[in-house]
Parts: structure tokens; C-alpha cells; sequence
């Protein structure tokens, strides 16, 4: 019988590009902006970096100097320089980088539109993870390397800012990475075991743009690829009840959905009950053309985020839009901001 829904699957699957292909690939121009404001310079002020330096963070590459000015941004300029909001952290997702530092553009619009209503670098804070390469799309998971260094990002960004609360803005692979830096925990992963200590309890907003919360059904033919993992990867389960995996991206199931088993890294995620945020917003596409099927997974959104406060569904975005679209740059704004 399993032998029947897997070739069943190839077969249904046929002519839906692998995520390999849709994962941000650089040779495939999936949701490219075509929509570049003014450009944003970074990297890491000379006070941050110095003072990361300083207090035990030298090792760790906030600054991502590999990737000139475009691999960070963020800190005061000067010793005396005031830090008059709330700051708020970036985090991009798989092949991206902070700012625009290769095929597409990080969090240049959203810092731009910040920038434009008179916050500054001092609140306003992205280090890139990974690289731009979408080549090794498939590869990235949420290892403890990668976890351990953005919560220590993260950290950092509060004890320099001597804030109570920070936001925190991601998006794609930066929502489930995000998540899981602020509420800790354990993870089983490729590069080893680790385990991220207690949930941080000092974020206020927590925006997820179009994350995969509960897998990606491409996974269910791509579950070679890494960042498909039955551990701390995208597998969305193959059944749900007794719908099949040709309905994993179904918007209602045919037969009652019970016992999916998806990924320990996301079953943990969703299970873990402790306050991600004060508030915390879900915002995705239904035309999103990575997670794609209305962003629909065994009858639910994907981009949903458990025991949101808010949510916000673009009808006609793209993957990369969902971030970089005027409306969604605007919107980000007035969330932090509880506009």
C-alpha cells in the first residue's frame, strides 16, 4: 500500500518543481522584487562591533563582512547617540542574506520604510545567516550552529540596547529559526545535539512572514533533501487520517485529519506553549510560489503560526513579496509599532 502512494506521488508530482528548484535557487527567479528603494548601508556600526567584540561576541561574524556592507546592519554611531525605539530584529530566510547582498535583497525595504519615518540604525538590527547561494538551499536546516548564533544574536541586540523588550520580524525560514530562538529548547540535528537553554521572555512583536510552520508538501517527493529532514527539517508527515499524501496541499481534507507526523523540529515548535511574544502575527500569501497550494498544509495554513494574535493573508504576493511589497513593509511598521 505504501508502495502504491509513493509511486502515486511521483507521478501526481511530476510537474511540480522539487524544492530543490523552488527553494530560492539563484538560477530561478523565484518572487524576485522588482521593487528596490533606496539602498540601505550597513554593516554593523563601529560602536556595536566594537562592543560585541568586547563582551564576548567576536567569534560569532555578526558583522558578515564576506558580504561588503550588505551582511549586517545596525548599532549607534556614537557613544551618546540616544536609542529612541524599540529595536527590532531581522531575521531573513534560506539564500537571503541581511541587506541586498545577492539575488535578493534581504530587509533593505523594510529598514528603508523604517528609516523613512525617523527610526535609525540604533533600533534596527539584521546579521545574515548561511549564504546566498541557492544552490545549497536544499541543505539548510535548523542545525544548532545556526540556532545558537542567532539567539546569541539576538541576546546581544538586547543587552547593547538595554531595552526591556525587543520585536522580532522574519520571514520564510527566518519564522521557524526566529521561533525557535526565543522559545529554546532542544534540537536533534546533523551537526549534533544541542539544547538552547530556557525561553527568552523579553520580545514584545513577533512577525512571521510566510513561514513554514508546519512543513512544505514538496517534501513528501524531496524527502532526500536535507532540509526535508524527519528531524529538524520541512517534513510535512505523508498522511493525515486516511487522506493520502496526494492531499497534503488540499485546502479541506476528504476523510477526517488526525496523526500527522511531521517534523520533531516543528512538532516540538508547535507543541511548546510557553509566550513566543505579546503579540504575535502571521502574515503569508495565497499566491506564494514556494510553499504554493494556497499555502495550504493537510487543510491548514503552514504560514500560521499557533496561538497567533493576528493574522494578515496577501492574495496575489509572491514569496519574496510577502516581505518586500510596499503593503507588507507598511504593515510590519504599524504591527511593532501597534498601529
Amino acid at each position: 500500500e505504501l508502495l502504491i502512494i509513493k509511486k502515486t506521488m511521483l507521478l501526481l508530482f511530476a510537474l511540480i518543481p522539487s524544492i530543490a528548484a523552488t527553494a530560492i535557487r539563484a538560477s530561478h527567479p523565484l518572487g524576485k522584487s522588482t521593487q528596490r528603494v533606496n539602498h540601505v548601508q550597513g554593516p554593523l556600526t563601529s560602536h556595536f562591533a566594537t562592543w560585541l567584540q568586547d563582551n564576548g561576541y567576536g567569534d560569532n561574524d555578526f558583522l558578515r563582512l564576506d558580504y561588503g556592507d550588505q551582511g549586517s546592519y545596525g548599532g549607534k554611531t556614537t557613544a551618546d547617540e540616544t536609542i529612541d525605539n524599540t529595536p527590532v530584529v531581522f531575521v531573513h530566510g534560506n539564500s537571503d542574506s541581511a541587506l541586498n547582498a545577492g539575488y535578493y535583497i534581504g530587509w533593505t525595504n523594510t529598514i528603508q520604510c523604517f528609516i523613512d519615518h525617523g527610526w535609525n540604525s540604533a533600533s534596527l538590527y539584521a546579521t545574515s545567516w548561511g549564504d546566498d547561494d541557492g544552490a545549497n538551499a536544499e541543505l539548510r536546516t535548523h542545525n544548532c550552529a545556526t540556532t545558537q548564533r542567532l539567539r546569541r544574536f539576538l541576546i546581544a541586540v538586547q543587552n547593547y540596547t538595554q531595552y526591556e523588550k525587543v520585536h522580532v520580524i522574519g520571514h520564510s525560514m527566518g519564522v521557524t529559526l526566529g521561533r525557535k530562538i526565543i522559545l529554546g529548547g532542544k534540537i536533534t540535528a546533523s551537526d549534533g545535539d544541542c539544547d538552547l537553554g530556557a525561553p527568552i521572555r523579553f520580545v514584545d512583536v513577533f512577525v512571521g512572514l510566510a513561514g513554514a510552520n508546519y512543513g512544505l508538501c514538496h517534501c513528501i517527493v524531496d524527502s532526500d533533501h536535507p532540509t526535508c529532514n524527519h528531524d529538524n527539517g520541512y517534513w510535512p508527515g505523508d498522511f493525515c487520517g486516511d487522506n493520502g499524501a496526494d492531499q497534503c496541499g488540499a485546502a479541506v481534507m476528504k476523510e477526517p485529519c488526525n496523526g500527522v507526523k511531521y517534523s520533531k523540529f516543528m512538532t516540538d515548535l508547535n507543541n511548546d506553549f510557553d509566550q513566543l511574544a505579546k503579540r504575535v502575527v502571521s502574515a503569508w500569501s495565497s499566491a506564494d510560489d514556494l510553499i504554493q497550494y494556497g499555502d495550504n498544509i493537510w487543510g491548514k495554513p503552514t504560514s500560521l503560526i499557533p496561538r497567533s494574535t493576528d493574522t494578515k493573508i496577501y492574495p496575489n504576493y509572491t514569496h519574496m513579496e510577502t516581505k518586500e511589497s510596499e503593503e507588507s513593509v507598511r504593515n510590519q511598521y504599524e504591527w511593532v509599532n501597534r498601529i
